[in-house]
């Protein structure tokens, strides 16, 4: 009897040995490249000079706080991947941030920090999973570390945050028009009015495909629309260390005719998949944003509020 437990104690013990060495590898959403004493405006210049050294194309930058600048960036490899996949638009390309920090322990520093391409192919579903761009970033700005909640690589093509909640695919459908130029002419002419604190911060058309992606700048006056304002939005989901600050600004996606976004649901859950569902900086204080991202960049593009039943 007692060697007959041996046995089983020793087939349970290589059991669980082979389960962890089948286990998918976790990933995490964004790179910490540097931390630096330098001043922010010194280390901003040079993130500047060594992203264009290393084939990086700056399409636009964003400043949703002081002391905070988010560069969106593209290169060759991106928008070939973008151009072969369905809704690749989405990921066609990368957030840098820079951005001044104060820590726990009241000092301050400089951050730098970027999307983690492979984390995000994955995500988007995109048809690579872009390690050239993941090798260019970090030859050119660096890579201390990756960071924010971990997800599984075989769970982030189904990602979602929790049963019920959209996953990558539960678009809004935010407007429709009679060709893929007047989509384009529509949003990009609507969103220089600056209404309702939503502009343009970028724009990338895929090449070889019907689709734009614009990147929108949210700063809506906090007493008249608190969630169209991303520096308040952030106050709540980026509370912790480093800062995921890449995470901005939020996208929408010119595809033929139709203008689409990825559901705040799955947008924020994909870059915060650790926050909580309730508290000080959780899910349930957000309950009324993803109406108010529906209705206000509906108008904001010039689409149809109320929408019609049936398009």
């Amino acid at each position: 009897m007692a060697r007959f437990i041996q046995q089983l104690i020793l087939l349970m013990l290589l059991g669980l040995s082979f389960q962890s060495g089948v286990v998918a590898a976790e990933l995490r959403g964004f790179t910490l490249a540097e931390r630096s004493q330098k001043s922010l405006e010194r280390v901003t210049e040079s993130v500047l000079e060594k992203l264009k050294k290393n084939g990086f194309e700056i399409l636009g930058d964003y400043r949703p706080e002081d002391g905070v600048n988010i560069f969106i960036v593209t290169n060759r490899e991106l928008k070939k991947v973008a151009a072969k996949s369905e809704f690749g638009g989405f990921g066609a390309v990368i957030k840098v941030s820079v951005a001044r920090v104060t820590l726990e322990d009241g000092r301050q520093e400089v951050q730098v920090a970027y999307n983690n391409p492979e984390y995000m192919a994955l995500a988007y579903w995109l048809n690579s999973r872009l390690k050239a761009t993941k090798a260019k970033l970090k030859k050119a700005l660096g890579a201390i570390e990756d960071f924010g909640g971990p997800v599984d690589e075989e769970s982030l093509p189904d990602y979602n945050y929790t049963i019920g909640m959209e996953g990558f695919t539960g678009f809004f459908e935010l407007a429709q028009f009679s060709s893929y130029r007047e989509a384009v002419k529509s949003v990009e002419t609507n969103l220089a009015k600056g209404r309702f604190g939503i502009s343009q911060v970028f724009r990338l058309d895929i090449p070889g495909k019907k689709q734009t992606l614009f990147g929108l700048g949210m700063k809506a006056n906090v007493e008249e629309n608190r969630f169209i304002n991303d520096e308040y939005v952030m106050e709540i989901i980026d509370y912790q260390q480093p800062r995921r600050l890449p995470h901005l600004p939020y996208e929408i996606l010119v595809i033929d005719n139709r203008v689409i976004a990825m559901h705040p649901h799955f947008r924020i859950a994909i870059s915060f998949p650790d926050l909580h569902m309730f508290g000080e900086h959780g899910f349930g204080r957000m309950i009324q944003l993803p109406y108010d991202y529906e209705e206000f960049i509906i108008r904001a593009i010039g689409g149809q509020w109320p929408p019609e039943e049936d398009w």
